[in-house]
């Protein structure tokens, strides 16, 4: 079955099938190896066949939650992007949090997405609102560090790009001084 499925039909324009159902089947196999190749599949198609993987989204997140699973990443990556198309964004960003460097590797590619924009768009504003509850309410739960990591590398390419305006848009909300300042300095 494997060895049918590794050359599983793509065109740059999008899936030349006109189904993903072989790929979801695999996922309901016992072998680790052939769940990670369903979901390496259906991450490069999920954009074209959302709406068939959103009927199966609770076998991949059940995947993620499975601490025995390897690939709980992947799965997180590709229910992340399902949720983005069902606008459910606010599940979308907690897929892409567990997805760690896959989604943040995702960022930095240099292929940015509408999935990227939104995404980043929504841990912008999950960082600032978690930031000014910390100020109001000291006693209030911890900012994310996922969070607070990919705002600092938000931080960083805005200045290695120049793009001051957004850093200090960023830092005025967040009510981060230190990089307001370091957004004013930039700029002289």
């Amino acid at each position: 079955l494997m060895s049918v499925l590794v050359d599983f039909p793509t065109m740059s324009g999008g899936p030349a099938l006109s189904s993903c159902r072989p790929l979801i089947a695999l996922l309901d196999e016992n072998d680790h190896a052939l769940k990670q190749f369903a979901l390496e599949k259906l991450d490069s198609i999920v954009d074209f066949h959302w709406a068939e993987v959103a009927d199966h989204i609770e076998d991949i997140e059940q995947l993620y939650e499975d601490e025995k699973f390897s690939s709980r990443a992947l799965a997180a990556l590709v229910a992340s992007k399902v949720h983005y198309h069902l606008e459910q964004y606010s599940e979308s960003l907690t897929y892409a949090l567990g997805a760690g460097t896959l989604f943040t590797n995702q960022i930095h590619s240099g292929k940015a997405s509408q999935y990227i924009f939104t995404i980043l768009s929504k841990v912008v504003d999950k960082y600032i609102q978690e930031r000014n509850e910390l100020e109001v309410n000291p006693d209030a739960a911890q900012i994310d560090s996922r969070l607070e990591s990919i705002v600092e590398s938000m931080f960083d390419r805005c200045f290695q790009e120049g793009n001051i305006k957004q850093a200090i848009g960023i830092a005025l909300e967040a009510r981060r001084l230190d990089k307001l300042k370091e957004s004013v300095s930039a700029s002289q």
